[in-house]
């Protein structure tokens, strides 16, 4: 079986893979919350967090650096910034799409669902990227920008992305400051007893440090902050609830917590800072914090009857205010409210979007990883930096690679030289690699006689391998190859 079969089976297995490991952990989720399912103490969230916690990404994005770096040390660049800018170019891209669809989706699909869709990105770089950017699956298609280009954008969007995180973090650690000064605990001994009742029901188990819930007098909505349990607080505005009332809070927000949804919140703050430039990704992210919130009413009132719904909506009404920072809040603003308020009442059944998930997942798993960027443009001469690209010696491949015998030499090496030096080529930024989709196609194989260098010319790169420093450049050929006239040579 040849090299290029094994690489596209090897990529379908894992896009099937990673769909089904989502499938069926969005599916044990859904079960234990709607108690078909008792919780798993030692799963993340009791089970309830799908697949992985969305911290993982940017803990992903460290480890990958890392493996890169010592997978393949000074040519990790190119593969290090491949993986950013697929992660870059996905979310830019996928965010506005979800966006557009997102009417049809929370009219057809639970608001579960709805949330999940927006985490795809975590998942989807939950995979052996390291892997297949090195030797498995090449990129095709090469986009060319000049490389001052290059270097002003990626400066303007690193510092972008730098204020706009920073600012978020900032803006995080102050207002968690501020609640915990303006904060007293609940002293309500009725309440202590529904909230730590609740806890258990819901299985929110081996708690190292207890949940604390406050008090604030600088808030006007019930919310959770916290991005580790030692330091996750709930707060409530001064004001009494009833025990219905408080019931329902209790219920919103210890569903968040068990879900990490905070942990959500500062995965979508480091998407909005990855696209921070992209109106529509700041309109996804506000979009995505809204299904968070409707994910939550949706649970909490899976089997309330109209008079529990209309309690709920009017709570949201009465307690509506903005939260800020890495939150979950019961009510959020008036612009959002509407939604809400419509979707907490009884309406048509929602699909549970299992098939959508997985299709989702597998198509996105292959759009990642196809495309690479150009930044350096002329002869071969000007881009490799080789003053001397007269050729020793030279032999032509024919398609079926593995048969050595039939090649063919090539004798006017002179006349090559100068063809070789006709040819336009570019310089890939990211991970290039086509010599997996080349196996079944001609290619020219042959040394220069200054430097020793080897070189592999096929349809649409080219290979040189310098032995003195034991490394091989890539590089995208822009012109066709005339088969025909290499071979008279």
């Amino acid at each position: 079986m040849r090299d290029i079969t094994l690489s596209y089976l090897f990529r379908i297995f894992w896009a099937l893979f990673l769909g089904f490991m989502l499938v069926y952990s969005f599916r044990k989720s859904w079960n234990i919350e709607h108690g078909r399912k008792k919780p798993s103490p030692d799963a993340p969230g009791n089970g309830i967090v799908i697949l992985q916690d969305p911290l993982t990404l940017p803990f992903l994005c460290i480890v990958y650096i890392f493996l890169l770096v010592l997978l393949y040390g000074m040519d990790a660049s190119g593969y290090v910034f491949s993986f950013g800018f697929d992660l870059f170019c996905f979310i830019t891209v996928y965010f506005p799409l979800l966006l557009f669809l997102l009417p049809f989706l929370r009219n057809r699909y639970t608001a579960r669902t709805c949330a999940t869709l927006w985490l795809i990105p975590v998942f989807l770089f939950y995979q052996p990227i390291y892997i297949y950017l090195g030797s498995l699956l090449p990129t095709q298609p090469a986009f060319y920008i000049p490389q001052p280009a290059v270097t002003l954008l990626f400066f303007v969007w690193l510092t972008g992305f730098a204020i706009t995180l920073l600012l978020q973090i900032l803006s995080h650690l102050y207002f968690y400051r501020t609640l915990k000064i303006s904060s007293h605990p609940v002293s309500d001994p009725h309440l202590l007893q529904l909230w730590e009742e609740m806890t258990r029901d819901i299985g929110i188990y081996d708690l190292t440090h207890p949940l604390r819930l406050c008090y604030s007098s600088r808030i006007h909505t019930p919310l959770s902050i916290g991005m580790c349990q030692r330091s996750l607080i709930t707060c409530l505005p001064e004001r009494s609830f009833d025990k219905e009332e408080a019931e329902l809070i209790f219920s919103h927000e210890l569903h968040h917590i068990q879900r990490h949804d905070t942990h959500t919140k500062f995965f979508l703050g480091l998407c909005r800072a990855l696209g921070w430039f992209h109106p529509l990704v700041w309109m996804a992210i506000r979009k995505a914090e809204d299904d968070l919130e409707l994910s939550c009413d949706e649970i909490v009132l899976r089997n309330a009857d109209e008079r529990k719904r209309k309690k709920y909506a009017s709570l949201l009404l009465t307690i509506a205010g903005d939260a800020r920072g890495y939150t979950t809040c019961l009510s959020s603003s008036a612009k959002t409210l509407r939604y809400r308020l419509k979707a907490v009442m009884p309406g048509k059944e929602k699909h549970l979007g299992l098939c959508l998930l997985l299709f989702t997942m597998i198509i996105s798993f292959l759009c990642i990883g196809n495309i690479a960027l150009t930044t350096k443009r002329g002869t071969v001469t000007e881009v490799t930096g080789i003053e001397n690209t007269a050729v020793r010696n030279a032999a032509f491949l024919p398609a079926d690679q593995n048969k050595t015998d039939q090649e063919i030499p090539i004798d006017d090496t002179e006349a090559l030289s100068d063809y070789l030096k006709q040819l336009t080529i570019e310089k890939p930024l990211t991970a290039y690699n086509e010599k997996t989709l080349s196996l079944n196609k001609p290619a020219l194989r042959g040394s220069f006689s200054d430097t020793g260098s080897f070189f592999m010319l096929y349809d649409h790169s080219l290979s040189i391998h310098d032995s003195d420093k034991s490394r091989t450049e890539w590089y995208h050929v822009r012109t066709p190859v005339d088969w025909e006239y290499i071979l008279s040579l």
